[in-house]
Formats: structure tokens, C-alpha cells, sequence
């Protein structure tokens, strides 16, 4: 397989998206482009990661540039498992948006596809800059589509979505300059223990990974997601809820394991994850409706996900990428659960769902048995040979 496959995930959704913007009067001609494309891309990414399995990375240099500045792609096990979810969460979420008539407006199928290629683009990138400009891809198309519908509620919730979002993407793009001033580099091949060398390079890999956490909504960083998913039409939620906060886990997961190689910060990130765990589980508690609940329970999650990395074991980055996997595909259809019963009766509570839709209970039970953990469940196993740490160059 051409290595110039790892750009199709980039290129695609955008040259889609150009066109949809340029038909914005056919819906079904977006369904079908939307659906089409997505399709593609899963099959792609479950292509790299069967190949990716046994420890291969496969790499792609772009713009012509020399080692160190070229536009860098990598894809392995790790990028390609993350691609492969979240091209299934896309597909699912258009299908859904269908259902709900989310995608009504003509410029829904177009943000969509840029959305999908900035997430694409911070999974498949193997360079702290460019990381930082496909998490600014994804930025103005998220924005579009928090505030789509329009009304009051939900331009609050816009002006505060896009205000820190762009105060941690200051943030990150100070820590990448910080990183390349102190190493002479951002690739990420290149990065590995650079921790080791020294306190101002610990230091500024900091500032990255603080940033990142504030784009992961991890405790103290989180109070914007609970004061904005809830607002967003529900299939946005769903889509915001397996792409947007997980390019910041990712990027966190890949980046500790890169450059700090699991030292210095563990017990910070052990202390963050505990406090994310709690803090997201109490605030859950005081909400009432439904996708108010989910959202401040995905608070916690994040929790989860960074306890396994913080003991950095191979059981513990193992259990902690399963999760990630498994809390993107619950979560979203927890969501799904909860938007048809505001779709259909206007109100996020639950009150008698089992009577009134006893279909969306059962969906809405099994997927809270599952993200509890009840069995019958499948069990990770360690990393495969191609470990978070071993990002190509």
C-alpha cells in the first residue's frame, strides 16, 4: 500500500466538503457524498490498522521540505485504531442527524466533512505543529455547528465554546514554540525522551500537555463542556462527544508517551485524573436532563482514560486506549438515546421513558450497563508491539 493513503483521510473530507458548499439545495446529494466518503474512510483505517498490528508504522513526508520540516504523516496502531472509531462515529452520526434533521441546514454536511478532516489530520499527524493547526481545523467548523441553529442559549454557548477554546489553542501553540526553542524541532519521532535532556524541555512539553488537557476538558480545565454540549443540537453532540475532546486524550496519551516517556509528571497526572474522576461523577449528580447528565459524566471518563495512562504499564496503556474506544461508541449512542426523547418530546428528562418508548430504554440501558462494565464484556489485552511511544518519524 501507497504511503499517499495517509493523506486521503485529509484531502477527501475537504474536497467533499468544497463541493457540497457548492450544492447547498440538494440534501440527498449530501447524504449520500457525507455517507460515502465516511464509508471510505473507515474501510481505510481498518486497512491501517490490520497492517499496523504487528508493530509496522507507516509514514508519509509532504511539501517537499527536508527531515524536521517536512509536513509529516504517520499512521501506527495506536492513530490508525483512533481514525478507524472515529470515521465509524462520523458515519453513525450522519445517519443519526438524518434521523433527527439535524442536517437540514445546507451547511451542516460541509462543516461536517471539515470537522472529520481536522480530527483525521490530529490522529494521523507525527508533529506537534501540525497537530496544533488540524486542532484549529476542527475549531471553526465545531463553532459553526454549536451555533447553527441559532437562539439565544446556544450563542451563549458559542461565545463561550469559542473564547476557551482559543485561549488553549494560544496556549498550545506557545508550548509547541517552546518545545522547538529548547530541541530545534516539533517532530514527534525526534521528541522521544527528550524530557530526559533537561528541565526547560520537561517544562515546555508541560505547557503542551496543560493545553491539551484543557482541550480534553480535564479537571480544573473542564467548565466549558458542561456549559455547552447540552446546548448544541443533538446529533452535533454526538459528534462533539467521540471527536473533540478525544483529539486532546490523544494528543495527551501520545505526547507523555513520546516526550516524557512516562516520568516526571505521573503523580501530576495520577492527582488530575482522580480529580477529573470525582469532580465529573458529582457534577453529574446536580444535573436533570439527560444530555446534561451524559455531558458531565464524560468529565469523569476523561478521568479513566488518563489513570491508566499515569501508570504507564502496558496493562495500564492497554486498558486505557480500550476505554477510550469503548466510551467513544457508548457514549455517542448514550447521547443518541437521549436526543430522540428531546427530538420527540421536546424535553431532556427521562420521567416514564419505559412506558413511552420502551425501544429507546432498552438501547439506553444496555449502553449504561456496558460503559458501567457489567458483563459479559471483552477484556484488553496488552499493547500490541506498536506502542503509543513508538511514533514514527
Amino acid at each position: 500500500m501507497s504511503a499517499l493513503v495517509l493523506a486521503l483521510p485529509v484531502a477527501v473530507p475537504l474536497l467533499a466538503a468544497g463541493v457540497l458548499a457548492a450544492y447547498p439545495g440538494d440534501r440527498r446529494m449530501h447524504r449520500l457524498i457525507t455517507s460515502a466518503v465516511s464509508t471510505g474512510i473507515l474501510a481505510l483505517s481498518a486497512v491501517l490498522l490490520a497492517g499496523s498490528l504487528d508493530g509496522t508504522v507507516r509514514s508519509l513526508s509532504m511539501g517537499g521540505w527536508p527531515p524536521g520540516f517536512a509536513i509529516v504523516f504517520a499512521a501506527d496502531a495506536l492513530s490508525a485504531l483512533m481514525l478507524c472509531v472515529s470515521a465509524a462515529l462520523v458515519l453513525a452520526g450522519l445517519a443519526y442527524a438524518a434521523g433527527t434533521g439535524d442536517d437540514a441546514s445546507p451547511r451542516f454536511a460541509p462543516l461536517a466533512m471539515i470537522l472529520s478532516a481536522g480530527v483525521y489530520g490530529a490522529f494521523l499527524t507525527a508533529d506537534l505543529f501540525n497537530l496544533f493547526v488540524f486542532v484549529e481545523v476542527m475549531l471553526v467548523p465545531s463553532y459553526a455547528l454549536l451555533t447553527m441553529s441559532g437562539g439565544r442559549a446556544r450563542t451563549a454557548a458559542g461565545r463561550i465554546y469559542l473564547t476557551f477554546s482559543l485561549l488553549a489553542s494560544t496556549l498550545l501553540l506557545a508550548g509547541v514554540g517552546l518545545v522547538y526553542g529548547v530541541t530545534g524541532t516539533v517532530n514527534l519521532g525526534e521528541l522521544a525522551g527528550a524530557a530526559r535532556q533537561g528541565t526547560a524541555v520537561a517544562l515546555a512539553g508541560g505547557v503542551v500537555l496543560v493545553a491539551l488537557a484543557a482541550k480534553a476538558a480535564v479537571v480544573p480545565l473542564h467548565g466549558w463542556l458542561p456549559c455547552t454540549y447540552p446546548e448544541a443540537p443533538p446529533a452535533v453532540t454526538v459528534l462533539f462527544s467521540g471527536l473533540l475532546t478525544k483529539v486532546g486524550v490523544y494528543g495527551i496519551i501520545r505526547v507523555y508517551a513520546v516526550v516524557h516517556e512516562g516520568t516526571g509528571l505521573r503523580w501530576t497526572i495520577m492527582a488530575a485524573a482522580l480529580l477529573t474522576m470525582v469532580v465529573g461523577v458529582l457534577g453529574a449528580v446536580g444535573e436533570r436532563g439527560m444530555r446534561s447528565i451524559l455531558t458531565f459524566h464524560m468529565v469523569s471518563q476523561i478521568g479513566y482514560i488518563l489513570l491508566g495512562l499515569a501508570l504507564f504499564t502496558s496493562a495500564g496503556l492497554a486498558a486505557a486506549v480500550f476505554f477510550l474506544v469503548q466510551y467513544v461508541l457508548v457514549k455517542a449512542a448514550l447521547l443518541m438515546c437521549a436526543g430522540a426523547v428531546e427530538t420527540a418530546y421536546g424535553t431532556g428528562r427521562i420521567d416514564s421513558l419505559a412506558r413511552r418508548e420502551p425501544l429507546i430504554a432498552s438501547a439506553f440501558l444496555v449502553s449504561a450497563l456496558s460503559l458501567a462494565g457489567l458483563p459479559p464484556r471483552p477484556r484488553p489485552t496488552t499493547w500490541p508491539s506498536g506502542s503509543p511511544s513508538g511514533s514514527a518519524s
